[in-house]
């Protein structure tokens, strides 16, 4: 079932430059589904797998890192201080509980009231007596936090967790591999490291993969809720399928994919959505690498991104792993050349 996997993975912690837990767990499982599973120097888990007669090659990839922070500095009293790893939105983790390694729990709180909130303004209070019991608890300068592991249910089959970025998309990824039997061409599935600071590992993986087409999968905003001001502010809705990026601000997509993965998802029966949005995914690096490789950003809708309350609509996954293993099925039509 592919939740069971799903929940196992937003309990795990993977800050970005720290996912040796989730990739741990993906290896783990994806084993007895592949052909072949390695790592590459940055960290960004490979895993192929041959289809049964010759083909194109496929390239998947869903960056399995998460947001979190860096602890910079602990006072006397036993305080800690801290940047960020990746984006996040000071009045977000304002509150939050957060953890370190040996499941160390710790609040963020405030230094001083007011209306402007900085990251600086920020500290993390773990209960310790002073700065040598921290030091005890195996927290130091350098030490990585994540918001506290969590996965919940809510109202049929909507689900909240910390990590749904981009653990949706890790899931979507193993999902199709354990279904697909049948196929042509070669298929490399790859687990990013690093998204959440800079697209890094995509950028690695684009030096080596040797791909006829690609797959990113992601998250994007959902901002069907009442924080919107019209209706022109709703990128995608929960529960109306998975989305296609036609441009952020690191990716355009070409219109011949778009015909592409439209036909598939109409021949198919499946729903299918469009996101433009600010930021960017592993997509970026991907499609420009090499002399240009034809590129598809599928993108799971989810509510509140980079905070610890994530929504996404189970249906979504479902439909976007169909809509995956369509695409990969009728690759060999889509042809590599041309815009």
């Amino acid at each position: 079932m592919m939740e069971v996997l799903l929940e196992k993975l937003c309990m795990s912690r993977a800050v970005s430059g720290l996912e040796e837990d989730v990739a741990g767990i993906v290896s783990k499982e994806l084993a007895p589904y592949v052909d072949e599973v390695y790592y590459d120097n940055l960290g960004n888990l490979i895993m192929k797998k041959d289809g049964t007669g010759p083909g194109p090659r496929i390239l998947i990839a869903a960056h399995m890192d998460e947001i979190g922070g860096m602890v910079k500095y602990i006072d006397d009293e036993g305080f800690i201080y801290f940047i960020e790893v990746g984006s996040h939105d000071p009045a977000m983790l304002l509150g939050s509980r957060v953890a370190f390694e040996r499941n160390v729990l710790g609040i963020v709180s405030r230094k001083t009231k007011g209306n402007e909130l900085k990251i600086g303004d920020l500290y993390i209070d773990i209960g310790a007596k002073g700065k040598d019991e921290v030091e005890m608890l195996g927290i130091r300068q350098g030490s990585v936090f994540s918001r506290a592991p969590s996965y919940q249910r809510l109202a049929g089959t909507r689900r909240v967790s910390k990590s749904f970025d981009n653990r949706a998309g890790v899931c979507v990824m193993a999902e199709v591999l354990k279904r697909l039997d049948n196929f042509n061409g070669h298929l490399m599935a790859v687990a990013t490291c690093q998204e959440e600071v800079g697209t890094r590992g995509s950028k690695v993986l684009s030096n080596y993969a040797e791909a006829d087409i690609a797959i990113v999968l992601d998250v994007t905003f959902a901002v069907d809720t009442p924080q919107r001001v019209s209706p022109k502010d709703i990128n995608t809705f929960l529960g109306k399928g998975p989305a296609i990026t036609l441009k952020d601000d690191h990716f355009m997509m070409s219109p011949k994919m778009r015909r592409f993965v439209e036909g598939v998802a109409k021949g198919r029966g499946l729903p299918l959505q469009y996101d433009i949005s600010p930021g960017g995914t592993d997509a970026g690096p991907i499609y420009l690498s090499k002399n240009g490789i034809p590129t598809v950003a599928m993108l799971v809708p989810l509510r509140y991104m980079h905070t610890g309350n994530e929504i996404i609509d189970l249906d979504d996954l479902e439909n976007c792993v169909r809509l995956l293993i369509g695409i990969i099925e009728n690759a060999e039509k889509q042809g590599s050349s041309g815009p």
